[in-house]
């Protein structure tokens, strides 16, 4: 089981550190109009001014490509003994000068519960959608530097003593950064304790996954991922929620619960999924995805639950990859 994770953990690598920076104006756009902006799990909408509006309308129309930003992402790594231990989210500020530890600046919850740094530069992270267990996260760490390789960001990060309390600015580098150049705000954390969490013991979900084959006609055959959502209802054919690439891209169903996945790069080791009417399972990370048919404008889709890590270990609800029938 280990080897078998380790080998899709290498193939996630390869295609999140080959991520496009490059994305069509219209996929950010078209994201934007089907739901709130999100940073470091802070929603908030966005009021665009009529001008603004029509610019972006029109630069729709004319197929503008949207290039996102791309940091220097690899640092050597240089340790810091301040930043080592629990850290618990506060704030979110514009501006460091702008926070005060009795007066909050955000007015609604942050997701980010908790930040763990580990020594060599590791992290673990809690949310308060989730379970609230810590687990591995995507972000690494150097002295001065928060790094997440996936997204290709790297955000300063500063400590400052308040009231004789450590806190930690970090700049968030969200999509607000990344897709539309604005100067990213800061996360704000206070010291909870200075342990060496390293050998900390990560929980995880596991699904009930000893299901008998039953046989669906309806699902043999190839499809392909056109879209990945939180919800179903979210999804509308033409119109892309998620902006940039997919991670999976292939699904190929065949006879007695034979199930093929593929990234744009790799196929998935073999027999890592199988099926039964209505259920992907998954042997190597103990999950039973549900999968749902639908015919939408005269296009067959599926509407498969995706159960990463943020399922597994941190208890959130699973997004939903959409992908159409080819074959």
């Amino acid at each position: 089981m280990e080897q078998s994770n380790s080998k899709i953990g290498e193939i996630m690598k390869m295609k999140l550190d080959q991520k496009v920076p490059s994305i069509p104006f219209n996929q950010v756009w078209n994201k934007y109009k089907n739901g709130n902006r999100k940073i470091l799990g802070l929603r908030r909408v966005i009021a665009i001014p009529s001008m603004a509006l029509i610019a972006l309308v029109f630069l729709t129309l004319v197929g503008f490509k949207f290039t996102a930003i791309v940091d220097k992402t690899d640092y050597p790594f240089i340790g810091d003994q301040q930043v080592i231990g629990k850290w618990q989210a506060v704030d979110l500020v514009k501006n460091i000068d702008d926070f005060s530890p009795d007066n909050k600046t955000t007015q609604v919850d942050l997701d980010l519960n908790e930040l763990v740094f580990l020594n060599k530069g590791e992290t673990l992270g809690s949310f308060n959608n989730g379970n609230g267990n810590l687990a591995p996260i995507a972000l690494t760490w150097t002295q001065g530097l928060i790094i997440n390789k996936q997204e290709k960001t790297a955000g300063m990060y500063e400590i400052k003593d308040i009231d004789g309390m450590p806190y930690l600015f970090f700049e968030f580098k969200g999509g607000d950064y990344t897709y539309w150049h604005m100067k990213p705000y800061y996360c704000v954390l206070k010291k909870v304790d200075n342990l060496d969490y390293s050998n900390y013991k990560v929980t995880s979900t596991e699904d009930k996954i000893d299901f008998p084959f039953v046989n669906d006609p309806a699902i043999i055959g190839e499809w392909q991922s056109v879209d990945c959502v939180r919800t179903m209802d979210q999804f509308e054919p033409g119109v892309t929620y998620y902006p940039g690439d997919l991670f999976l891209t292939k699904l190929v169903f065949s006879e007695n619960g034979v199930l093929s996945a593929y990234n744009s790069e790799n196929k998935f080791p073999e027999g890592f999924y199988t099926w039964t009417n209505g259920l992907v399972l998954s042997m190597h990370n103990k999950t039973a995805s549900k999968y749902e048919i639908k015919e939408l404008k005269g296009d067959t889709y599926l509407f498969f639950e995706w159960k990463s890590g943020d399922y597994t270990f941190r208890g959130m609800q699973p997004a939903y990859y959409v992908l159409k029938k080819v074959k």
